[in-house]
């Protein structure tokens, strides 16, 4: 099982459900982790159900989805949508992936998504990256070879 790293003496509650008004034989089900923290209130898991037929085959097209037509207050990083920039990383159904590249066919019952669980949440599925950000920064992005820092012998040459 996941932990997260909540607020002091929060306990995640059932949240809002948000029911498809349209006829659909292909509904998906989809269970949000949802905390604003500028309320005063515990995080909640939101209920949404979409139909397939009328949204993209990503997890993230249906999140895009239910923010653009549903729920305009769900938060969550996007940018590439290829799978490159990992900006999408969350937890869906227990396993931390991109949403962009997550089918929602390999899901067979309802999506359970959660943010990142081993960094502090700032909002929804948002997490915190400074740490991450912070490890980045101390990675050379160059090949040193023999002790000769090809960055520096290269700036030489010029």
């Amino acid at each position: 099982m996941v932990e997260f790293i909540l607020p002091a003496n929060s306990k995640v509650v059932q949240g809002h459900v948000y029911k498809n008004k349209e006829q659909s034989k292909n509904k998906k089900f989809l269970k949000i982790y949802r905390w604003d923290p500028e309320k005063n209130e515990n995080p909640r898991i939101d209920s949404y159900e979409i139909d397939q037929t009328k949204c993209g085959p990503m997890v993230l097209d249906a999140l895009i989805k239910i923010k653009d037509e549903i729920d305009t207050t769900l938060t969550f990083r996007r940018s590439c949508r290829e799978g490159v920039c990992g900006s999408c990383a969350m937890n869906i159904d227990g396993v931390n992936t991109l949403a962009c590249i997550k089918p929602m066919s390999e899901v067979k019952n309802v999506i359970r998504i959660y943010p990142l669980p081993h960094l502090k949440v700032i909002k929804d599925l948002v997490p915190d990256l400074n740490k991450a950000y912070k490890q980045l920064e101390s990675i050379k992005p160059w090949i040193e070879r023999d002790g000769i820092d090809q960055k520096s012998s290269k700036l030489k040459e010029l």
